[in-house]
């Protein structure tokens, strides 16, 4: 009897000792710095990585940054990185810093949208070589950043041209000129507050597929507040359109709530900076679709770890690259993170069956 006590007790303790184990090895990865797509003569058409404590590589090469779609398809190799060792009294460190810039300066530069083909990266050991460091955002959380992005674009489109007209209106002596250039400017009005009002629905799905992604879940608050924002003030330029030069009969008159107008659009388009700071964020009262984008890129935040890439992935979600799950019932894809519980559930059930087998025959030959 004591010793069928004693294996049961070694069991439980084995088991109970995995787990955390486990949980701390997923947790404990280092994180070099990250990759981040901003723009520069176009939108998402360049790339910024900043790494710290890298180890240089073998002398005479360099290392290669690589933008990799998800399903593996396609790849850019956006050149060679520089590692920086600082020299600190005299002493080079062992390890230094990258600082790389992919934009319209840079060989190979096309002004294409990296969002839109690319959701990983890898810096390898030379052109072609193993690979370094890499990163990836989830399959379905890079469609879902996508569709946001997209209507994020054409949002940014309907409030250029309306911005063009309410300028044209503030100016204008004719007040039949600035009712129709007015009637232009919020003539979308109520597209660009449904585009603006379906962004939610995208940027939290994307966050859902990592809940541990610090970035994708601050990226989708950033942009859940601004279009909030585009939303009401967009609503609040239809208003004074209807309620202000509808019925206006003065053409100066006309032009005073042309320029609030003006000013609205221009802020749901730029943001405004509401508590003047010099700064505008992706908050509440400040955001627009600038503001909007900017977080949208940071969901798409690529954070470098010393690791492989994992195999490819085709997104189960539909949206631009989607390519649909088998037989349309959202299986999840080779690697997934589910796969991998799974996986781990099932040794830590192996384990624990091991154990009773053990005891149960140790008493059986008792």
């Amino acid at each position: 009897m004591f010793r069928t006590k004693t294996l049961i007790i070694i069991t439980a303790l084995m088991v109970s000792f995995l787990i955390p184990t486990v949980v701390f090895a997923e947790s404990d990865a280092v994180t070099y710095g990250t990759a981040v797509v901003t723009n520069d003569q176009a939108v998402n058409d360049s790339l910024v990585v900043s790494m710290s404590g890298v180890a240089p590589p073998a002398e005479g090469s360099a290392y290669n940054a690589v933008l990799v779609s998800s399903d593996g398809t396609k790849s850019l190799d956006l050149g060679e990185l520089s590692v920086v060792q600082p020299v600190i009294q005299g002493v080079i460190q062992a390890t230094g810093n990258i600082n790389f810039v992919y934009d319209s300066t840079s060989a190979g530069y096309d002004g294409q949208d990296l969002l839109v083909s690319y959701s990983r990266i890898k810096l390898t050991n030379g052109s072609g070589g193993s690979t370094a460091y890499s990163d990836n955002v989830p399959v379905n959380a890079a469609v879902y950043i996508n569709n946001a992005m997209a209507d994020i674009n054409s949002i940014d489109a309907h409030l250029a041209a309306a911005i063009a007209s309410a300028f044209s209106a503030q100016s204008s002596s004719d007040i039949d000129e600035v009712k129709t250039e007015i009637a232009s400017a919020v003539a979308d009005a109520s597209t660009i507050s449904g585009l603006a009002d379906g962004l939610g629905a995208n940027v939290t799905a994307a966050a859902a597929e990592d809940a541990e992604d610090s970035n994708l879940a601050e990226g989708a608050a950033g942009v859940i507040a601004s279009a909030a924002n585009i939303s009401s003030w967009v609503n609040a330029a239809k208003a004074t359109a209807d309620n202000d030069i509808a019925s206006q009969t003065s053409a100066s008159v006309a032009n005073i709530f042309a320029g609030k107008i003006f000013n609205e659009l221009s802020a749901a388009r730029n943001g405004w900076d509401a508590n003047t700071d010099g700064s505008i964020s992706s908050s509440t009262g400040e955001g627009g679709v600038a503001q909007a984008r900017a977080s949208a890129q940071q969901m798409a935040t690529l954070t470098l770890e010393a690791k492989d890439l994992p195999g490819s992935k085709i997104a189960t979600v539909a949206g631009a690259g989607g390519g649909g799950s088998v037989l349309g019932l959202g299986l999840p894809s080779v690697g997934e993170k589910i796969i991998r519980d799974l996986m781990l559930l099932s040794c830590l059930l192996g384990i624990a069956m091991v154990g009773v087998g053990s005891v149960i025959l140790l008493r059986n030959r008792t």
